[in-house]
């Protein structure tokens, strides 16, 4: 079957554009397509198809060209060939050039014959634009695959223009091209061409691809991708073993080299050099200088975390040379925010947090310490835990009466010891002296006369006046039991007296127990009753 598609009525009819109100159209035909008809963007002087579809495998093409409005042909061609895809799908080039007499743009009629038998022919498919392009020939570089043994390349080409009706290509003398790579350094260089159209420019390739192109105007050449042969690379460090405090400096140097296509090992600068963890985590970074050295400012890590050094230059490097560093780490310890107090019962409060950075705890005590006089003859008066988290400390021991007294981490592996300030917590001490119970025998419902002297330490005994003393009653049948009785002041001398019923067998006992902040409880003094 024959068809002529008008690819300008078609669609007019498509937009309305002829439609009468009550008259009906049929649908055109389905038939082949093309994306584009026209003249070859890189080919000069050939006919182009662009995504030809069909519903069958094409068979034959021919192409007429004409000016537009005029229908005469002015060429033809029959030597369509397949360029890529299918017979059903694909791209179509004519083998031979379209040669015509004068440049201009002109309307190009296509032919499409189908294995299925059909013929369609599409009016005014595409245009040839037969004019004169300019264009880049010859477009590369010298060396696509540069070492850092001479990392200099250059780029060059041509540019030339296609004349029409001729089809001659002549050189574009003295004008400006550009040549430009697009990574991150993003370079351009302006160059001008000589009478045969040549130009050139040398640059140092990068330690990544580097894609390269000129262009002029509006022309733009293909892309060249510069790609470093990547050479084997080590690294060589002047001290391999380290120790110091958590968070100190350290400084790690050496050098870098990479071995040449000759096997001789050469050093090279602008290399990155990290120090980093296993894990990759940063602790320092330095680039080699002119002669391969490096010097990178790190930090002594957490007790236990592995270091490595390791270069890198892009694709310079076939590898990523490392080399593993031995830290050994030194903790920091502080005992802070110790507090102490004593109350009236001997007993010392003790409170305060144990500080380390850069290791985990050794273990959770802290021995608290007491001494006469805060300098030396220091003795362990106990040992406290910290809690189940964190490292605070808070616990009440024996103490006695006076002295001076820090808490003492003893530290472990890679941790040292540590001691608090030194505070001094003090109470006089109170006693009661000529303690007498009378009678020790007595009847029941009877009497017993309690006396005795209250005396308190200023640094010597002396009396204690004016205070309370308890009396209290512990029965024998019950030991662990006391029962208030009474209370009584001592006097000005620190004497006191008083009497009491008997409350049977037993033992009365005095206390100070309402001592002051400065003064102690006195131990505990009892006298026994038998009552008969």
């Amino acid at each position: 079957m024959k068809r002529n598609i008008s690819l300008a009525l078609s669609t007019s009819v498509a937009l309305g554009v002829l439609a009468v109100p009550g008259t009906a159209f049929a649908a055109p035909a389905a038939g082949p397509a093309a994306k584009r008809v026209g003249g070859h963007t890189t080919e000069f002087g050939h006919l182009f198809v662009d995504d030809l579809t069909t519903d069958s495998d094409v068979t034959a093409i021919s192409a007429v060209v004409h000016r537009s409005g005029d229908d005469t042909a002015l060429a033809t061609a029959v030597d369509f060939q397949l360029a890529s895809g299918s017979r059903k799908w694909g791209d179509w080039t004519t083998k031979d050039e379209v040669r015509l007499d004068a440049a201009g743009a002109y309307s190009v009629d296509l032919v499409v014959k189908e294995a299925d038998g059909d013929e369609t022919t599409l009016k005014n498919a595409g245009t040839y634009d037969y004019t004169a392009k300019r264009y880049f020939a010859e477009f590369g570089v010298d060396k696509p695959h540069p070492t850092l043994d001479d990392q200099k390349v250059t780029a060059q080409g041509r540019l030339l223009t296609w004349q029409p009706v001729t089809h001659e290509r002549t050189p574009v003398a003295d004008v400006q091209v550009t040549i430009r790579d697009t990574t991150f350094s993003d370079w351009t260089r302006t160059v001008t061409t000589d009478a045969d159209g040549r130009f050139s420019h040398w640059f140092v390739a990068g330690p990544g691809p580097v894609p390269v192109y000129a262009y002029q105007g509006g022309v733009r050449s293909g892309t060249v991708t510069v790609t470093p042969k990547a050479l084997p690379a080590r690294i060589t460090v002047d001290q391999r073993s380290f120790s110091g405090a958590y968070g100190a400096p350290l400084k790690v140097t050496g050098k870098v080299e990479y071995q040449s296509e000759d096997g001789t090992w050469k050093t090279t600068d602008y290399a990155d050099v990290n120090v980093e963890d296993d894990e990759g985590r940063f602790n320092g970074l330095d680039t080699t200088d002119g002669d391969g050295r490096f010097s990178v400012d790190a930090r002594v890590p957490y007790s236990g975390t592995k270091l490595r050094v390791r270069a890198s230059y892009g694709n310079w490097f076939a590898n990523e040379p490392t080399v593993p560093l031995t830290v050994r780490t030194l903790a920091t310890t502080a005992v802070e925010d110790f507090e102490i107090k004593l109350n009236a019962f001997h007993e010392l409060t003790v409170n305060g947090r144990v500080d380390i950075e850069g290791a985990p705890l050794p273990h959770r005590t802290v021995d608290i310490h007491v001494s006469p006089n805060g300098k030396d003859g220091w003795k362990k008066l106990s040992t406290v835990s910290m809690g189940t988290w964190g490292t605070q400390f808070l616990n009440t021991v024996k103490a006695p009466p006076t002295g001076y007294y820090r808490a003492h981490y003893t530290g472990g592996p890679n941790v040292p010891a540590a001691t608090s300030t030194v505070l001094y917590a003090g109470r006089a001490e109170t006693r009661i002296k000529d303690y007498k119970v009378a009678p020790a025998a007595v009847k029941k419902g009877g009497s017993v006369k309690i006396t005795g002297t209250l005396l308190h330490r200023t640094p010597s005994w002396k009396a204690y006046g004016g205070k309370n003393v308890t009396i209290y009653f512990r029965p024998k049948a019950h030991p662990k039991q006391s029962f208030h009785v009474t209370m009584v002041k001592s006097a000005a001398n620190g004497t006191f007296t008083t009497t009491v019923k008997e409350r049977g067998d037993g033992w009365f006992f005095a206390l100070h127990q309402d001592a002051d902040d400065n003064h102690l409880v006195n131990q505990e003094v009892a006298g026994l009753v038998d009552v008969k």
